[in-house]
């Protein structure tokens, strides 16, 4: 499917008239669902807060302008390897990004909605996940076991 660039920057707007309180549902979504995650964070998430709103606005409003997205998302991936994230964490952020907008989109959110915005974050998640890998030492990757946790 191909991602819907007018619905993404509709709904993009949507979210930028709602403020912070789209990512403070974000956050205590992810948190409640996802509480492995939180040791990631800072204790005051109100920097955090404004930080992922901020992001969430640029990509939805460059969604169709892939010079300036994808540099944008290979940084992000790139300063995401400072906080030790991992790939299969991206798993948690999307989930609670689709029930945020779903919450935030209400009657708005319908399957094609859905779709196009799983299939964006989806594609950014890849960029972002790509980046992160290329500019990695090497020698700070440590692989997984079978049960998730890093092989010392």
């Amino acid at each position: 499917m191909a991602i819907n660039t007018e619905l993404i920057k509709a709904h993009g707007a949507a979210i930028k008239g709602l403020g912070t309180q789209v990512t403070s549902y974000f956050y205590d979504y992810m948190f409640s669902h996802f509480p492995e995650v939180r040791k990631m964070f800072p204790e005051t998430m109100t920097t955090q807060k404004e930080r992922l709103f901020n992001s969430l606005v640029y990509i939805s409003t460059n969604i169709d302008n892939p010079a300036a997205l994808v540099p944008y998302l290979e940084r992000l991936g790139e300063g995401h390897i400072k906080y030790d994230t991992r790939p299969e964490q991206y798993d948690a952020v999307g989930v609670s990004l689709m029930k945020t907008l779903e919450h935030f989109l209400g009657s708005a959110w319908t399957p094609e909605v859905s779709a196009t915005w799983s299939e964006a974050y989806n594609l950014a998640a890849k960029v972002m996940t790509e980046a992160a890998a290329r500019s990695m030492d090497p020698a700070r990757y440590k692989p997984l076991s079978q049960d998730g946790t890093p092989v010392r």
